[in-house]
């Protein structure tokens, strides 16, 4: 039986559409996770569904990606009715709508040239199926998508950005290593919580045209969170044993020390 707290009609869905969002999954998720949190960790925070959702006295949202990272600093910053009003300028300047497509390839050629937050987020709502994508060379390529900032988007952000500016919650840009470092220097983590989604080894190589995730990168996890667990701090991981006919034996055999939940 799931708590009523943890019902979707209760819970903030995150503005942006970010592959692997965690939404859909949290009435799930978040009955599973610590009573009591005093810092939470989302170490690949992505779209922030679980990081906006969950309840912490601190929240850390980190995230390999720096676009997102910097997009969600500014949700919190400028609170949605600043952020309203420079979208909706730029969408009058640039006559962007769900049927012109060349002012969406002029959009997108004014933000490889110069990349803003803004213009990234309304490239979001107008791209193909509201994705994110970046070549190898750091350049957003996602083609038109026959969408537009509306009314439904506009909901979700205002949404987002109320939530987010009454929580306690930084968004930090760093290699998880790093972050799981910081936290292993204390001598007692009994006050963490560190949730784990990261790219899928099984399906995920690269990411984003500048970002690869591989086994190499599992195991690492995989030796930080024990460590994170023998100073008495507390993890959750998602991930997939199976997909596609392929196996992660090496996920399977190191998760047989811990509780695992499907």
């Amino acid at each position: 039986m799931i708590n009523i707290e943890f019902q979707k009609e209760n819970l903030i869905k995150s503005p942006l559409n970010y592959t692997g969002g965690k939404y859909k999954l949290l009435p799930q998720l978040l009955p599973l996770f610590p009573d009591n949190i005093n810092t939470f960790v989302d170490l690949f925070t992505g779209g922030c569904n679980v990081g906006i959702n969950v309840q912490a006295n601190k929240i850390i949202c980190n995230d390999i990606e720096s676009h997102i990272i910097e997009l969600l600093k500014q949700f919190k910053l400028l609170g949605y009715n600043k952020i309203n009003k420079q979208l909706n300028m730029i969408i009058s300047e640039l006559q962007l709508s769900n049927t012109n497509k060349e002012s969406y390839l002029n959009l997108r050629k004014l933000y490889n040239n110069e990349q803003t937050w803004d213009k990234f987020y309304l490239l979001i709502c107008h791209s193909f199926n509201n994705q994110i994508r970046f070549n190898h060379k750091g350049k957003f390529n996602l083609p038109f998508g026959v969408r537009t900032y509306n009314s439904k988007m506009k909901d979700n952000l205002s949404l987002f950005c109320n939530k987010i500016s009454n929580k306690n919650i930084i968004f930090t840009n760093k290699d998880f290593k790093l972050i799981l470092f910081d936290i292993l220097k204390n001598n007692n983590l009994s006050n963490y919580f560190v949730y784990c989604d990261p790219p899928y080894s099984l399906n995920f190589k690269e990411y984003n045209g500048t970002h690869y995730w591989n086994t190499k990168n599992d195991i690492q996890l995989f030796n930080l969170l024990d460590e994170i667990n023998k100073k008495q701090g507390k993890f959750a991981l998602s991930n997939i044993f199976e997909s596609k006919g392929k196996i992660n034996n090496l996920l399977k055999e190191w998760s047989k020390k811990y509780n695992v939940y499907y």
